[in-house]
């Protein structure tokens, strides 16, 4: 029998039992020798499959006439393992394997306990979990977002009412002002012409009626005063008043326009009334510009 002289190494270096092992026995040679899968019947006695279980068998060229017969195990027992010899065989006639190249013995391998390794000999006490870098810091992190949410939440509910009357007044603020923009909006489209008479007191209405919650749509002209009065609980300053006094004098105005049957703009007067409108609605909303 001829052993082939072979440098063994084993990967990883420290096996458990159940790792999966590459055994590699590199060597060299001058015949060309056939690569690839082998099978088990190569080793002269059968392995001890209780103790280590044998999953792939090869040979690779590692080039210039450089191979390594190649043994993916796992072992199933501790202490030292020594897989049986194994025989490499050439083709011969017709690719039948009828002679043997050589022998390749092999070292003994050790598979180790995590057991013996620690030197554990009884039961351990609970440990607590390893944590990874960083976590830490991100638990006591959403430990205390929690907590200021908390104290938020609690501060609500407490002031519950306080916190509902900001929300009703912010969202009738943003109501008005939208019910302001888009009432100068439409009085600075407007065209002069008669139509546009009774379109600039329809738009003047609808904005009183969402801004002071009466229903000016259904208010005549003579009556607007006395709305007005009952709108504000007579609690308007005489600013206010005088904006007021503004859009009935326009009003009145474009009353005649409306039902004369000679009535109509004069040269630039459309633009000069939806103006006096536009300062009457700043004023009425405490100054605001458009």
């Amino acid at each position: 029998m001829i052993y082939i002289q072979t440098r063994q190494t084993v990967f990883p270096k420290s096996i458990y039992i159940g790792d999966r092992a590459e055994i590699r026995c590199q060597f060299t040679s001058d015949v060309k020798l056939p690569e690839g899968p082998l099978t088990a019947q190569g080793f002269v006695t059968a392995p001890d499959y209780s103790t280590v279980e044998i999953k792939d068998i090869s040979l690779v060229n590692s080039g210039d006439n450089s191979y390594s017969l190649v043994i993916n195990c796992v072992p199933w027992h501790t202490g030292s393992i020594v897989l049986p010899d194994y025989q490499i065989q050439l083709p011969g006639v017709g690719a039948e394997l009828t002679e043997t190249y050589g022998t390749i013995h092999f070292e003994q391998i050790n598979v180790l306990s995590l057991v013996e390794q620690k030197g554990v000999n009884s039961l351990q006490q609970f440990a607590s979990p390893l944590l990874l870098p960083g976590t830490v810091y991100k638990i006591y992190g959403g430990i205390a977002a929690f907590v200021i949410f908390l104290v938020v939440f609690i501060r609500l509910i407490v002031k519950r009412h306080s916190v509902a009357f900001w929300f009703k007044t912010l969202k009738l603020r943003l109501r008005y002002q939208k019910n302001k923009k888009h009432t100068v909006r439409l009085l600075k489209a407007l065209k002069p012409n008669r139509e546009s008479a009774s379109m600039l007191q329809k738009y003047i209405r609808e904005y009183l009626e969402v801004r002071l919650e009466y229903p000016f749509t259904k208010t005549l002209t003579s009556e607007m005063n006395l709305a007005f009065e009952k709108a504000t609980a007579s609690l308007a300053d005489e600013t206010r008043q005088s904006a007021f006094e503004t859009i009935i004098s326009v009003f009145v105005r474009t009353d005649y326009i409306r039902f004369s049957s000679t009535g109509s703009f004069k040269p630039g007067e459309l633009e000069e009334l939806v103006d006096n409108l536009v300062n009457a609605i700043n004023i009425i909303e405490g100054g605001a510009n458009a």
